[in-house]
This record gives structure tokens, C-alpha cells and sequence, in this order.
């Protein structure tokens, strides 16, 4: 293995420092845990059919970073690791600590193999990306606090256009909800790592509201704002997302309380503005809605001539949990998405509306001529598939009622222009919906699990989808719980 993860030695500094807090306080106000997960299958899922989409860049030689499309890397991000090692502590319900160190299998691993096989006796098949989850929280009578690596839970649904593209974030994320109001504050740092092009053009180009100039600090940070109130009746909520990238954070960009203001903030922030509503007509149910704007323009201080255009993004959703009684519940959800063909990009490189990451691999051997050791993913701050798509999904599951058995089906009829996150901002700007050639997707999937008792279960699956050819998977193995 190339590096040594100091997140390990952290954590157990900190379980250290529990234990000897033992000794100076009530030992039942002191809590810890500890668990082993094994689970050892066949995990298939709809993939590309090329592992690696472009060379990103040319270290010297054969020495490659390569992108791997995002339908695979959102894919192996459900992927569950063969061995799982969780660790955490707690003070009363007042303050927890908590992380998951998994050893799973690399992302091409996975890709190459037929069976899709979760397992692995080969350390080059080892994923060295870990841990995805590691965070602190800090509990109060009005919310939280919680800090550390995890994903912020401000969704209704899966598929929302807020901060809901990418499998984790290293964040803050203060919560606050007192009677019906509601405010969520989130300070995401994100990679600001670029490839030499993406280098040269973060110092060449610059939004006509820059005044020519650039900013080329090898800094990315997303924050956000939410304010709105939440009754028995429903919600409804307005959120501030203001991307810093090219600059270091000052206070004046992520004061909390200061949000929908002008910081002239111009070459180095990207803004976006999303409306959100929910309506519980009858128990048990939800409409949801969002609408997010980005590139909004004011209508003094452009550049004369310059109409400019507002990038939009839409949702409309309904979810339904039924109960039957002795028989269980099921809960079903229904999805509608719409993203513009320049959502969340831009033409400034660290001004993305994405979340770059890195896999770090050992697969490849460096003797051969396609050697490769970085694959770069970048996942949007959206929608999870991203721009340029009009999308459709049902999601039905159902759960026994003694929570030994439940079997889900997620089915989809997905459209998407050619218009990627990574394509050119400028030419997506001028294109329509759907753009060039549209891709149209119907996806089957299905999963049940079975759990025999708190230790051991099992699960099979299968799954279908037709994207110009018919592809087909299966999912089956066992678990384990220590």
C-alpha cells in the first residue's frame, strides 16, 4: 500500500481519550462500541461498457490518470465491502463518535470481473480509498452538529438537485429546528486537485464579471444554506448553494448568517438557488418539489451585449408508506427529473458544481503500456446522473413486519443528451434538452434481503436494463455480523 491512513490512528487517540474520561465519570454516561461486518457475494449493477472514458492525463510515460464514467462509479459506491470494521464511542446521546474502516474491492476489479464478485484474496484488487465514513456529532435540544466525513441527509429522495450527486463529503453540518423553523448550514470541502489543461485554463479563463481577472488557488468549497419552516401540513424551504473555488475561505464567504447577499465575490463563486416545498395531505404520504436556478444574472453590471442564460433543474415527487398491520408496510416513491444541459458545470474548472474524486489503485501493473494508477470521478453537487436528462423513477419496497425480510424494486425509464459534467460549458449553453445524440435507458432492478437473526442474513437479486443492447445482472451472497 502506497500511504498510511493517520484516520486510524485518530480515531483510536480519541477512543483513548474516552477511556480514561471512564475513570473520572459515571461509567454508564460513557458508551462505546464495536462491530465486524463480512459479507462475501456477487454484486452486478448496471455499468458502461468502456471502463475508462478518457485519459485525464500523462504523468511521463505509461503513467496515466484515466475518468471513469459516473453510471460506474455510482454504481460500485453501493457496492457493500467483504469486511468492515466499525468503531464508536458516546457520551450519553449528547456527543457520538463513529467510523467504518472497509476493506472493499477496486473499483476496475470489480469492473473486470463477469461475476462481479465483492470478495478478494489478491491485495492489488484492494480499494485503498477508505474510510467513507468517519464523523463526530454533537446533539442538542434544537438540532445537531456534525463534523467529519459522511452524507449530509437534506433529501426527500435519492434523486434530489440539492447536494445529492456525490456517496460522501467532508463537511459541517449544523442543523437547527426549533417549533416549525428550519435552518441547515453546510461547509463541504471539496478536491481541488486538476490535471495539467485544467490548470492552464483555471489560470486563462475568467467570467466577463471578473474584470479579467483569475484566481488560481487550489482551493473548493461548497456552502450552504437553508432556510424554511415545517409543520404538520408540509415544508417549505429556500437554499442558498455558493461554490468558492480558485480562493481560500474568508469569514465573509461563510459567515452563517449571512446568506443571499452580494460579497463581490465575482471570478471565484459560483451561486445557485433552489426552491423546495413538501405537502402531507393524508398520513403517511408526501409531495415534494425543488426547483434550483444557477447562473442567475442581475440585470445592471453585465457585460454590454451579453444576454446571458439561467440554468435550470427540476423535481417533482411523491412517496406513500402504507401499513399492513401484521403483513408489514410497503413504502413506495415516485420521481420526475429535469437538468438543463449546462447544470452544474462551468467553464472555470474549480467552479464546477462537482465533487471530484480520486481512486487510488494498485490493479494495473506498472510494466505494462496501459498502466494507470489514478481513475477520476467527478459526481455532481445535483442530481446523480447528472445534466442534460429527463428522468423517471418508481421505487417500491417491502418491509415483514417482525423486520426479518423485506425485497425492493427500483425501476426507471431514464433519457440524456450527450452533455456530460465534464463536456464544454460553453457549447452545452447553447444546446436544448436532449442534446445530440439522446440515450434512453429502461432499468429493472431488483433485491431482497432475509435476516435470519441479528447475525447472519442473505440476500439475491437480479437486474435488467435495455440501453441500445439488453444487459442483465444478478446479486446474491451472505452476511455476516460480529
Amino acid at each position: 500500500m502506497r500511504r498510511f491512513n493517520v484516520t486510524v490512528f485518530f480515531f483510536l487517540l480519541l477512543l483513548t481519550v474516552f477511556s480514561q474520561a471512564t475513570a473520572e465519570t459515571s461509567t454508564e454516561n460513557i458508551g462505546g462500541s464495536a462491530y465486524i461486518k463480512i459479507n462475501a457475494g456477487i454484486w452486478g449493477a448496471p455499468t458502461a461498457s468502456v471502463f475508462a472514458v478518457d485519459t485525464m492525463e500523462n504523468f511521463g510515460g505509461n503513467w496515466r490518470a484515466l475518468r471513469v464514467p459516473l453510471e460506474t462509479a455510482r454504481y460500485f459506491e453501493t457496492l457493500p465491502p467483504f469486511f468492515v470494521l466499525g468503531l464508536g464511542a458516546n457520551y450519553k446521546d449528547d456527543f457520538l463518535i463513529h467510523a467504518e474502516f472497509p476493506l472493499r474491492r477496486d473499483i476496475e476489479a470489480w469492473y473486470q470481473d463477469s461475476y462481479k464478485r465483492t470478495y478478494t484474496f489478491e491485495p492489488a484488487e484492494l480499494d485503498l480509498n477508505v474510510p467513507t465514513e468517519a464523523w463526530g456529532q454533537w446533539n442538542n435540544p434544537t438540532g445537531f452538529v456534525k463534523f467529519g466525513r459522511f452524507k449530509p441527509e437534506i433529501a426527500p429522495t435519492p434523486n434530489s438537485i440539492i447536494l445529492g450527486g456525490a456517496p460522501h463529503h467532508d463537511a459541517i453540518h449544523w442543523k437547527f429546528a426549533a417549533g416549525v423553523a428550519r435552518y441547515d448550514f453546510i461547509i463541504v470541502s471539496l478536491n481541488a486537485w486538476l490535471s495539467k489543461d485544467e490548470d492552464s485554463l483555471q489560470a486563462k479563463v475568467s467570467i466577463p464579471n471578473a474584470r479579467e481577472r483569475t484566481y488560481t488557488e487550489h482551493t473548493k468549497n461548497l456552502l450552504l444554506h437553508r432556510v424554511g419552516i415545517d409543520g404538520g401540513w408540509g415544508y417549505i424551504s429556500i437554499t442558498e448553494q455558493s461554490l468558492i473555488g480558485g480562493k481560500n475561505l474568508e469569514f465573509r464567504d461563510f459567515s452563517p448568517f449571512a446568506a443571499w447577499h452580494n460579497n463581490f465575490s465575482y471570478g471565484y463563486s459560483k451561486m445557485s438557488t433552489a426552491l423546495e416545498a413538501g405537502l402531507r395531505p393524508i398520513k403517511n404520504s408526501e409531495f415534494y418539489w425543488q426547483f434550483a436556478m444557477e447562473d442567475i444574472q442581475s440585470p445592471v453590471g453585465e457585460v454590454e451585449g451579453d444576454k446571458g442564460y439561467i440554468t435550470l433543474a427540476f423535481l417533482a415527487g411523491y412517496k406513500q408508506k402504507i401499513p399492513l398491520g401484521i403483513y408489514g408496510e410497503i413504502e413506495s416513491r415516485m420521481d420526475a427529473v429535469r437538468t438543463d444541459p449546462q447544470y452544474n458545470n462551468n467553464e472555470v474548472p474549480l467552479q464546477k458544481m462537482t465533487s471530484r474524486k480520486i481512486y487510488n489503485s494498485n490493479f494495473r501493473e506498472q510494466g505494462k503500456p496501459n498502466f494507470a494508477d489514478m481513475y477520476i470521478v467527478d459526481y455532481p453537487l445535483g442530481y446523480r446522473r447528472g445534466p442534460d436528462a429527463i428522468d423517471l423513477w418508481w421505487n417500491l419496497k417491502y418491509t415483514s413486519a417482525n423486520k426479518k425480510f423485506n425485497a425492493e424494486l427500483e425501476t426507471a425509464y431514464l433519457r440524456q443528451g450527450e452533455c456530460k459534467i465534464y463536456s464544454d460549458h460553453n457549447e452545452c449553453s447553447q444546446q436544448k434538452i436532449l442534446s445530440g445524440a439522446e440515450e434512453k435507458i429502461f432499468l429493472l432492478d431488483f433485491l431482497a434481503n432475509y435476516f435470519y437473526n441479528k447475525n447472519f442474513s442473505i440476500y439475491a437479486g437480479a437486474g435488467f436494463q435495455n440501453n441500445k443492447k439488453n444487459d442483465a445482472w444478478v446479486k446474491t451472497g451472505v452476511g455476516f455480523n460480529l
